[in-house]
Protein backbone atom coordinates (compact mmCIF):
# COMPACT_ATOMS: atom_id res chain seq x y z
CA UNK A 1 0.00 0.00 0.00
CA UNK A 2 1.60 3.49 -0.93
CA UNK A 3 2.26 6.27 1.78
CA UNK A 4 -0.67 9.04 1.92
CA UNK A 5 1.04 12.28 1.17
CA UNK A 6 1.52 14.56 3.65
CA UNK A 7 0.98 18.42 3.98
CA UNK A 8 1.62 21.34 6.73
CA UNK A 9 -1.72 22.54 7.70
CA UNK A 10 -1.24 25.53 9.91
CA UNK A 11 2.30 23.88 10.56
CA UNK A 12 0.81 20.32 11.31
CA UNK A 13 1.79 17.49 8.99
CA UNK A 14 -1.56 16.06 8.14
CA UNK A 15 -2.76 13.53 4.54
CA UNK A 16 -4.12 15.25 2.18
CA UNK A 17 -7.55 13.21 2.62
CA UNK A 18 -7.45 14.35 6.35
CA UNK A 19 -9.98 16.46 7.99
CA UNK A 20 -8.10 19.25 8.55
CA UNK A 21 -6.65 19.66 4.92
CA UNK A 22 -10.59 19.26 3.99
CA UNK A 23 -11.71 22.14 6.12
CA UNK A 24 -8.78 24.58 5.50
CA UNK A 25 -9.36 27.51 4.26
CA UNK A 26 -7.75 26.93 0.92
CA UNK A 27 -10.23 24.29 0.50
CA UNK A 28 -13.36 26.08 1.98
CA UNK A 29 -12.73 29.18 -0.22
CA UNK A 30 -12.18 27.15 -3.76
CA UNK A 31 -15.71 25.26 -3.04
CA UNK A 32 -17.46 28.43 -2.20
CA UNK A 33 -15.52 30.32 -5.60
CA UNK A 34 -17.03 27.27 -7.92
CA UNK A 35 -20.84 27.81 -6.34
CA UNK A 36 -20.40 31.53 -6.69
CA UNK A 37 -19.07 31.01 -10.72
CA UNK A 38 -21.69 28.57 -11.46
CA UNK A 39 -24.72 31.14 -10.12
CA UNK A 40 -23.32 33.49 -11.78
CA UNK A 41 -22.45 31.95 -15.47
CA UNK A 42 -26.15 31.01 -14.97
CA UNK A 43 -27.10 34.36 -14.38
CA UNK A 44 -25.25 35.67 -17.44
CA UNK A 45 -26.98 33.30 -19.28
CA UNK A 46 -23.32 31.41 -20.04
CA UNK A 47 -24.12 27.91 -18.92
CA UNK A 48 -27.92 25.97 -18.92
CA UNK A 49 -29.61 25.01 -15.69
CA UNK A 50 -27.69 21.95 -15.07
CA UNK A 51 -25.04 21.99 -18.09
CA UNK A 52 -21.47 22.80 -17.71
CA UNK A 53 -18.64 22.50 -15.17
CA UNK A 54 -15.95 23.94 -12.95
CA UNK A 55 -12.97 22.53 -11.81
CA UNK A 56 -10.47 24.39 -9.71
CA UNK A 57 -7.33 22.97 -8.20
CA UNK A 58 -7.00 24.45 -4.55
CA UNK A 59 -4.00 27.03 -4.00
CA UNK A 60 -2.14 26.94 -1.61
CA UNK A 61 1.57 28.08 -1.67
CA UNK A 62 1.96 25.84 1.81
CA UNK A 63 1.62 22.70 -0.36
CA UNK A 64 3.21 21.06 -3.05
CA UNK A 65 0.95 21.99 -6.21
CA UNK A 66 1.80 18.15 -7.09
CA UNK A 67 -0.20 17.38 -3.91
CA UNK A 68 -2.89 19.83 -3.79
CA UNK A 69 -6.76 19.03 -4.21
CA UNK A 70 -8.97 19.61 -7.37
CA UNK A 71 -12.75 21.11 -6.46
CA UNK A 72 -14.94 20.29 -9.15
CA UNK A 73 -18.57 20.91 -9.59
CA UNK A 74 -21.28 17.86 -9.59
CA UNK A 75 -23.21 16.86 -12.62
CA UNK A 76 -27.28 17.63 -12.79
CA UNK A 77 -27.51 20.51 -10.22
CA UNK A 78 -29.26 23.77 -11.02
CA UNK A 79 -26.33 26.17 -11.60
CA UNK A 80 -27.96 28.76 -9.65
CA UNK A 81 -28.80 26.36 -6.76
CA UNK A 82 -25.13 25.21 -6.40
CA UNK A 83 -23.68 25.64 -2.67
CA UNK A 84 -19.95 25.02 -1.66
CA UNK A 85 -21.19 21.73 0.04
CA UNK A 86 -22.32 20.20 -2.88
CA UNK A 87 -18.64 19.87 -4.75
CA UNK A 88 -16.80 17.04 -4.72
CA UNK A 89 -12.72 17.20 -3.59
CA UNK A 90 -10.88 14.98 -5.61
CA UNK A 91 -6.82 13.73 -4.50
CA UNK A 92 -4.08 14.34 -7.19
CA UNK A 93 -4.42 10.92 -8.64
CA UNK A 94 -8.29 11.81 -9.43
CA UNK A 95 -9.61 9.26 -6.83
CA UNK A 96 -12.59 11.10 -4.42
CA UNK A 97 -11.31 12.54 -0.88
CA UNK A 98 -15.12 13.79 -0.11
CA UNK A 99 -18.29 13.52 -2.01
CA UNK A 100 -21.53 15.46 -1.16
CA UNK A 101 -23.88 13.97 0.38
CA UNK A 102 -27.50 12.97 -1.02
CA UNK A 103 -30.41 15.58 -0.74
CA UNK A 104 -33.85 14.55 0.37
CA UNK A 105 -36.62 14.05 -2.67
CA UNK A 106 -36.83 15.58 -5.28
CA UNK A 107 -33.13 16.05 -5.45
CA UNK A 108 -31.63 13.51 -7.52
CA UNK A 109 -28.39 11.83 -5.83
CA UNK A 110 -25.18 13.09 -6.37
CA UNK A 111 -22.73 12.66 -9.14
CA UNK A 112 -19.50 13.61 -10.41
CA UNK A 113 -19.10 15.51 -14.06
CA UNK A 114 -19.15 13.06 -16.80
CA UNK A 115 -16.29 15.09 -18.11
CA UNK A 116 -14.18 14.02 -14.62
CA UNK A 117 -11.02 13.22 -16.77
CA UNK A 118 -11.04 15.68 -19.05
CA UNK A 119 -11.17 18.34 -16.49
CA UNK A 120 -8.39 17.03 -13.97
CA UNK A 121 -5.98 16.35 -17.55
CA UNK A 122 -6.58 20.36 -17.88
CA UNK A 123 -5.76 21.00 -14.30
CA UNK A 124 -2.73 19.38 -13.77
CA UNK A 125 -1.28 20.03 -17.44
CA UNK A 126 -1.52 24.03 -16.43
CA UNK A 127 0.55 22.99 -13.26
Amino acid sequence: MAAVPAVAVNGVRVGISSQAYLESKAVKETKVLISDLCRQFYNLGWVSGTGGSITIKVHDDSIPKPQQLVIMSPSGVQKERMLPEDMYVLSPDGSFVWEPSPKPYPHKPPKCSDCGPLFLKSVWRSS
